[in-house]
């Protein structure tokens, strides 16, 4: 029940998010103070939403044509339509590869007799999937987010606990979209440290110098 009251309150609350947009601009701008550049978090959350949304087009693009290809040489019908949907559904964390294997899987069993072509299904969106999640999103989305893989993975825990299905799939730009509030503020530091994928190096320095001198031999008082 608490997830479908979620998937039925996002949608309000993004229309009214969409129609205040003006005034929640000027209300966060005004209450952002001197310590944080607004203007500039803003312009770095563009580039971020749009880095996100381009690296997920392009390899959604890769995994469905390389999906339907393969259902195409194995006589599975429609080949086009299912690997378009079977290759962006494999995009989803947790739930995608198992959707992404059902739906190909239930249109085979009215057309094949043997087992050789629900083996190759599996074997292909299972190794699409592996290979999307550890090389090809790391790469090309996760990079541009800089965000690590700890927090990515909290991030799902929490937003998927909060809104359900949306939070599952919007729970990597908006923990990319906390660490951006962090690292615009520098009272928030610690939290981007955090997040990000690796420390700032002045943090490390910083910490270095102090262990040095705490481990470097006291020098003798002049008398």
């Amino acid at each position: 029940m608490g997830s479908i009251a979620h998937r039925r309150v996002v949608p309000f609350l993004t229309f009214f998010l969409l129609i205040a947009r003006d005034k929640i601009h000027l209300s966060l701008r005004s209450g952002a103070g001197k310590q944080m550049d607004f203007d500039r978090m803003i312009v770095r959350a563009n580039a971020m939403i749009r880095s996100y949304v381009a690296g997920n087009l392009v390899i959604g693009a890769l995994l469905s044509a390389i999906t339907a290809l393969v259902f195409w040489q194995i006589g599975l019908a429609p080949a086009i339509l299912l690997g378009t949907v079977s290759g962006t559904l494999n995009l989803i964390p947790f739930l995608g590869i198992v959707i992404a294997l059902v739906i190909p899987l239930m249109a085979g069993v009215f057309q094949f007799h043997s087992l050789t072509p629900f083996a190759v299904i599996v074997v292909t969106v299972i190794a699409l999937h592996l290979i999307a999640a550890n090389l090809l999103v790391p790469r090309f989305v996760g990079s541009r987010l800089d965000i690590g893989p700890v927090a990515a993975t909290i991030g799902f825990l929490f937003w998927g606990w909060l809104w359900g299905v949306v939070g599952l799939l919007l729970a990597v730009p908006l923990t990319a979209f906390v660490k951006l509030l962090a690292d615009s503020n520098p009272a928030m530091n610690h939290l981007s440290n955090l997040l990000a994928r690796e420390p700032q190096r002045f943090l490390i320095r910083g910490k270095r110098a102090t262990i040095s001198q705490a481990c470097a031999p006291a020098r003798p008082t002049p008398r």
